[in-house]
This record gives structure tokens, C-alpha cells and sequence, in this order.
């Protein structure tokens, strides 16, 4: 029987629990992109309050990456030393983190001021539009994830996540909602899968076989003509036979309240609301599969880690609330977690945290 608080080794890191802080986007960095005390000491506390490990929100991999400036970017050598002050402080609580490498793609604010690249041409809004990307472009943004998760491993980190989810440029590349190509990049899962395929072959290349890489995908986009979960199995199947060490399995393309990753949780039966869909993959991969989605109780919790063969949970939300929650369920204190989804804490402008329970 797994427990939240036993050691566990998951996607290739030694854990001292099964409890992840999954990504999310702090909005804590400078303009420009740097590191601030500010994000540190955010992430310093989340390894304090007892989380086993912690994957850090969206890091751009390149120029035309960003979704706002107050990103973290990866593509300068100043990042190495930035997020190495992070490491050093998370690893004194027995804390392990993995740094989310990503690139906005239709979604981002490029920083030269060009218009957003994605797929195929993408009108996102009447003021936002993208236009589809040449097949150096696509080679480029191939070789910043390979650049960024070498600046990664320099800078200590345990392991880095390749983001694939959430209608971002992998995940677009993915849906036939985005990608509309008529080339090896578009038509069936097997040509809308190449970049992501080859994203992790550079990486590896570039850390080696023994450094750990995670990817997050979605199960499912939930919007008419997006990814299927079948698909997504065929995606995991491929990545685990190329050496994927952990896959954590989300859902929701992003571009409708139905297909919002995060959106409000309306009662506990919303619980491990993509675990059906982790628990799925997990029987087909040899990697460790990550559940994220509105987990509040511990009880909820390991109910999902003993259903099938999910090796970890990771959350979001109640961590941003209470940081500390992990070490309140360590203490025998098993209550519901305070979040209420109400997702206020996204608000940057009033700057990171929960707005509701100060």
C-alpha cells in the first residue's frame, strides 16, 4: 500500500514523500526575466512546508517564448546563476526540484515584438494573432529546450519538465485544434508528435542518459478537435520507450472555461479530476506517472495512489494557500485543505499568494 509520507523514488529522483508542488506561474521575476529574492524565497518556502519536491512555473526557453515579461527566461547565462540560489535553498529541506522548460507559442508576448509563433497561422483574439512557424523556426525552439535544460543541469537542478500541455506551443503542436500543418509537423499523432519527440531527444543529448526529464501533457484538451486520450496514451507509449523518466498528466487546452486547467472546484467530487486518465497511462509506461488536478485531502489523496499505479500526486493551488500543508498532514493532521479555487491567487498585479486566507 503507498503512503503520502514514505520515501519513493519518482521519474528518476529520490523523493522523501509523494507530495510535488506542480508548476505555476509566479509572476516574481524581474522584467527581464531574472530571478528575484522575491521567487526564491517563494520556492524556499515551499520546501520548508514539507513538499518532496517542487517543479517550478514556466521558464521561457527563448526570444519568442514568454507569455509576459515577468517570466523567468532561460536563455542567458545570468538564469544559471539565479536559479542555482533557488536550488541551494530548496535542497536544504530535503526538497528536490525540476525546472518546467516551456515556450508559450501562440499564447506569448515574444520580446523583439513579432508576432507570436504556433503551428499554423492562430488567431487567439481579435487584437492577438499567430502565424505558423518555418521548419528552422521549429529547429530553433528545439535546440533553446536542449540549451536550457543544459543550463538546468549546470545550475544543480534535479530534473527538468518539458511543458507538452495547456494549448502552449508543444501542446498546440499536439492538438488538431492548433495544428493545421499539412508536413511531417501536422496530420496524424505521429507527425503532430515529432516535435515534442524530438524536444526530448535534444535534451537528452545535451544532459545525458542519467539526468532526469518529466514531461506534462494532457490527457485530454476538452474542446472539439483536440488531443484524445488515446492519443495521448500513443504519445506517453513513445516517450517512455524513448526514456521519459516521469509524465505528469493533466488536461485542458485553455482557450474556454471548459477547457481551463485550473478551474473552480464546485465539490469534492472534483477530487483527482485527470487521475482516471494518469491512472490510464501509468498501466501502459514503465516511467512514474504524476496526478495533478484539485486534490484538497490527504485521504483523497492516497485513495488515488492505491487505485492503480500513479507514483505521485502534485498540487498547485493549496500549496500557493498554505505552503506548509504538507507538514500539517505529516503531523497527523489530515483536514481539507483551506484552498477554495477561487483563483485569485493568478491575480501578479497584487503580487503572488493566496488573496483569501492571508
Amino acid at each position: 500500500m503507498k503512503t503520502i509520507f514514505e520515501k519513493a523514488n519518482v521519474g528518476a529522483i529520490t523523493l522523501k514523500n509523494r507530495i510535488i508542488r506542480s508548476a505555476t506561474q509566479e509572476g516574481a521575476a524581474e522584467q527581464d526575466g531574472h530571478i528575484t529574492e522575491k521567487l526564491i524565497s517563494i520556492y524556499e518556502k515551499v520546501a520548508a512546508g514539507g513538499a518532496g519536491a517542487a517543479i517550478t512555473g514556466m521558464v521561457g526557453v527563448d526570444e519568442n517564448s514568454r507569455v509576459f515579461p515577468h517570466m523567468v527566461k532561460a536563455y542567458d547565462d545570468d538564469f544559471v546563476s539565479g536559479l542555482s540560489k533557488i536550488v541551494n535553498k530548496v535542497h536544504t529541506q530535503d526538497c528536490k526540484i525540476i525546472v518546467q522548460l516551456a515556450h508559450c507559442g501562440a499564447k506569448a508576448n515574444p520580446d523583439n515584438g513579432n508576432k507570436p509563433l504556433a503551428p499554423s497561422d492562430f488567431v487567439l483574439s481579435e487584437d492577438k494573432s499567430a502565424q505558423s512557424m518555418t521548419k528552422e523556426e521549429i529547429q530553433s525552439v528545439i535546440h533553446s529546450f536542449a540549451l536550457a535544460a543544459e543550463r538546468c543541469k549546470e545550475a544543480g537542478a534535479d530534473g527538468v519538465q518539458i511543458h507538452g500541455a495547456h494549448g502552449y506551443l508543444l501542446s498546440q503542436f499536439l492538438s488538431p485544434f492548433f495544428n493545421k500543418r499539412n508536413d511531417e509537423y501536422g496530420g496524424d499523432i505521429s507527425n503532430r508528435a515529432k516535435i515534442v519527440f524530438e524536444v526530448y531527444a535534444a535534451i537528452r543529448e545535451k544532459v545525458g542518459n542519467d539526468y532526469p526529464i518529466w514531461i506534462k501533457i494532457n490527457g485530454e484538451d476538452y474542446v472539439s478537435e483536440g488531443l484524445s486520450l488515446e492519443e495521448c496514451l500513443w504519445v506517453c507509449c513513445e516517450l517512455d520507450k524513448l526514456g521519459i523518466n516521469g509524465i505528469e498528466i493533466s488536461g485542458g487546452i485553455g482557450i474556454s472555461p471548459e477547457s481551463a486547467a485550473t478551474r473552480k472546484m464546485s465539490s469534492s467530487d472534483k477530487e483527482g479530476v485527470f487521475a482516471q486518465n494518469a491512472m490510464q497511462v501509468a498501466e501502459k509506461v514503465n516511467a512514474s506517472v504524476i496526478s495533478v488536478g484539485w486534490y484538497r485531502t490527504p485521504d483523497m489523496i492516497e485513495e488515488w495512489l492505491n487505485k492503480g499505479k500513479i507514483q505521485a500526486i502534485s498540487l498547485c493551488r493549496p500549496l500557493i494557500c498554505e505552503p506548509e500543508l504538507p507538514n500539517i498532514w505529516g503531523s497527523g493532521n489530515r483536514r481539507k485543505s483551506k484552498c477554495i479555487s477561487c483563483n485569485k491567487c493568478y491575480d501578479f498585479k497584487s503580487g503572488f499568494g493566496c488573496k483569501v486566507f492571508k
